[in-house]
């Protein structure tokens, strides 16, 4: 019989541990007051030195704030979705991230996800929608044929939000946060690759009114078939744009190089 030795655990480890399962737990709350430190480092009988080491680790994690002033001192943070964002943007920032990644995750999520907003959607949310598809669609008649930067990705900003919304109305914080953050992602890749085009515009708010038509209906197999058909559309739309733009960038390329080779030839 052998036995493993005993983890090493600091001592502010274990005070970090202890306050944020106490946040965890409920029982300190967004926006409560903690004691002042040197309270806090007598409670766990440890240096302030040890403490402040704690308090750093749980600052960083987000989880509480200092504040200075006559009213300040070390709060319980608001936890918002920001927060996590940031992070996991943060995390992506290394992991070679395309906006093929994206389109694979958004066709394994977003036609199950407008499946379960069926049952859980509102009449209010169903609303927003609406509104949201009526506004894309009165601002595409004003615009006609031909439409510039700003006006299209205005109307981009409205179609995401529309999945967006859908993600909402499923009444799940875990889809609604991973949906969230997919289109803060995404909308650094279609800066990059997306040039205005009046009939992609138009083709992605027709999509949305067919899926918003079934979501009324509340048919969740139509509406997974639409969203389905849809993400497809959009994901061939975008490879064949990206194609597009690397034979362009190949094509400046060498007509760079003949110039060059003309050049040192005269």
């Amino acid at each position: 019989m052998k036995f493993e030795p005993l983890p090493h655990i600091r001592a502010s480890e274990l005070i970090e541990n202890r306050i944020k399962q106490a946040i965890i737990d409920g029982k300190l709350k967004p926006g409560d007051k903690l004691p002042a430190e040197k309270q806090i480092a007598q409670q766990f009988g440890v240096s302030m030195v040890t403490l402040r080491e704690a308090l750093r680790g749980l600052q960083l994690l987000g989880l509480i704030e200092k504040k200075k002033g006559q009213k300040g001192g070390v709060f319980v943070s608001e936890i918002d979705s920001g927060m996590i964002k940031d992070s996991l943007s943060h995390y992506m920032c290394f992991k070679d991230l395309s906006a093929n990644h994206l389109y694979e995750v958004r066709k394994i999520i977003e036609p199950s996800a407008v499946k379960l907003a069926v049952q859980n959607i509102t009449t209010d949310e169903l609303g927003e929608l609406e509104e949201n598809v009526h506004y894309c669609e009165e601002r595409v008649r004003e615009i006609g044929p031909f439409i510039d930067k700003k006006d299209f990705f205005d109307l981009d900003d409205k179609n995401n939000s529309f999945h967006r919304f859908i993600a909402s109305s499923t009444h799940n914080p875990i889809l609604t946060l991973t949906i969230d953050y997919i289109f803060d992602f995404l909308k650094g890749c279609e800066t990059t690759y997306l040039i205005p085009d009046f009939n992609y515009t138009s083709e992605n708010i027709k999509d949305h009114r067919n899926i918003l038509e079934h979501l009324k209906r509340r048919d969740g197999e139509k509406c997974q078939q639409e969203m389905t058909l849809h993400l497809n559309r959009l994901d061939e739309y975008l490879s064949t744009l990206k194609k597009k733009n690397q034979r362009k960038k190949i094509v400046f390329s060498l007509e760079r190089k003949s110039n060059f080779v003309h050049r040192e030839r005269r």
